[in-house]
């Protein structure tokens, strides 16, 4: 029942690409110069609760943001940030239990160009193009709670190993480790993907200048429902910084940047090319408070590389 309730939902236009990636945003109620640790809205349009069928994946997960930097009010600031990102994502999916689910793992490597046109005297403008921190998913578990319904627990972390220049304006990556669990919710009756999906992000401190990020949550939301080949409906995201920075050095003039917090809405549309699912979103930040908000595109793809 469980195979056959996800193999109807990617034959109508469901994916299982972009359970993880990463962008980056040039400035955020973080550590400044530094992207947040997901994109905002990165599983949506995702049965995120269920494993697809076992074997390897192959995903290419592709973005582009128009964002501006707002402040605690949500008013722009006078600085736009371009971000055009790729990532390769490699998911398997044994076919073996553990704790009673169905294992996965997975691990992903993004690559960022960001393009930052500041008229803030403090910060200035730059462009950089730079490989993104490494993604990894060691230990991730899917339940079959009910028929068509599925809890997913993954626990994953993004260790410092893209771009990150302390005297640079713009950065892909940040120095330091973020453990990243999560948990997920997928109803697929009816020809309906119905997944929420809770990430939290705890951050280590940067060692290099002292400068430690608050911890994050981010949720994402989609409702998609399958009309003929295709999957369309709402999808959204909430994210929200629940712990302050703490600036233990000098950088920034000792100074930390305050909690952020961003909610957008947007359409999804998901369908197959043959073995390719495809997972295409739009949204816009509806709120943005101390961070980068605007609109997004993401598409991504999946391809099989090899089935049980």
């Amino acid at each position: 029942m469980r195979s056959r309730k996800i193999r109807e939902f990617l034959k109508a236009g469901g994916v299982c690409t972009a359970f993880i990636a990463l962008v980056g945003t040039a400035a955020d109620a973080r550590e400044p110069g530094v992207p947040p640790s997901v994109p905002p809205g990165n599983t949506t349009g995702v049965p995120i609760g269920a494993n697809p069928p076992p074997g390897f994946y192959l995903n290419s997960l592709n973005g582009y943001s128009s964002l501006e930097l707002k402040d605690a009010n949500g008013d722009d600031v006078g600085l736009d940030v371009t971000i055009a990102d790729t990532a390769v994502q490699l998911l398997w999916v044994p076919g073996f239990k553990l704790l009673g689910g169905d294992y996965r793992a997975f691990i992903l490597q993004p690559l960022l160009h960001v393009d930052q046109n500041s008229s803030i005297g403090a910060i200035p403008s730059g462009t950089e193009f730079a490989l993104g921190n490494t993604h990894i998913s060691p230990l991730g578990v899917s339940w079959a709670v009910a028929p068509g319904q599925f809890v997913s627990a993954d626990l994953g972390f993004i260790a410092p190993t893209g771009k990150w220049n302390a005297s640079d304006p713009v950065n892909t990556a940040g120095n330091f480790w973020t453990f990243a669990p999560s948990l997920g919710y997928s109803y697929l009756n009816n020809g309906w993907n119905a997944s929420v999906h809770l990430q939290y992000f705890v951050n280590t401190e940067n060692k290099t200048n002292g400068y430690k990020s608050g911890d994050e949550v981010l949720v994402n939301f989609t409702a998609l429902k399958n009309v003929g080949d295709f999957s369309i409906g709402p999808v959204a995201y909430y994210r929200k910084q629940l712990t302050a920075d703490t600036n233990n050095g000098s950088a920034f003039g000792g100074a930390t940047v305050g909690k952020s917090e961003q909610f957008a809405i947007g359409l999804g549309l998901t369908t197959n090319i043959g073995k390719t699912a495809v997972n295409m979103r739009l949204t816009h930040d509806i709120k943005a408070e101390n961070t980068l908000g605007g609109t997004s595109l993401k598409v991504d793809f999946s391809v099989p590389l090899g089935r049980k």
